[in-house]
């Protein structure tokens, strides 16, 4: 077996929708962790903000809005546990993040940039979209992975490369 091989012992499917779709493909070794809440529980569901890497998120903490920071997305990840049990499982081994059908957007720039550049963030491999054009999003991916990386070396480290990732399918979709 290579050096640089990890056997999977276990999976967490880091839930971005709301919504159970993802029980429906899980094996025995998976959990899902529904981050932002689930549908089926409303008060779990975490809208807002989760840009703390943003020059203008000290500005909005300066403004001494209590109102104004309740959206802000690490608090409410205060009032439930899915959060630390990210974190448990992200510090318990190495790991793979596998990206289907989240944008990687700013939105969650301050969750990503934590699993992202974790020491234990072996790789991240996105599976991107074919457009109806017949080209496709992986440039447009990466470069919003690209986004929430603070250190760029290890951006260009994790990311796996084109060639060894693929498009989602429609089953997929």
């Amino acid at each position: 077996m290579p050096e640089n091989y990890y056997a999977l012992s276990k999976i967490m499917l880091l839930n971005f929708n709301y919504t159970s779709t993802p029980e429906m493909y899980l094996s025995d070794k998976a959990t899902v962790n529904y981050i932002h809440g689930n549908l089926e529980d409303p008060q779990s569901v975490i809208f807002g903000y989760g840009d703390e890497l943003d020059e203008n998120y000290k500005k909005l903490k300066e403004q001494n809005d209590f109102e104004c920071m309740r959206q802000v997305k690490s608090i409410r990840y205060l009032e439930h546990d899915n959060y630390r049990r990210m974190l448990e499982f992200i510090e318990s081994a190495p790991f793979q993040a596998v990206i289907m059908g989240h944008s990687c957007g700013n939105s969650d720039r301050t969750l990503l940039n934590t699993i992202f550049e974790h020491p234990n963030c072996v790789s991240i491999k996105p599976y991107y979209y074919l457009k109806d054009d017949r080209t496709d999003t992986y440039s447009e991916l990466t470069i919003s992975i690209n986004r929430n990386f603070s250190n760029p070396k290890k951006m260009r480290d994790r990311v796996v490369n084109k060639d060894y990732t693929e498009p989602l399918t429609n089953s997929m979709k």
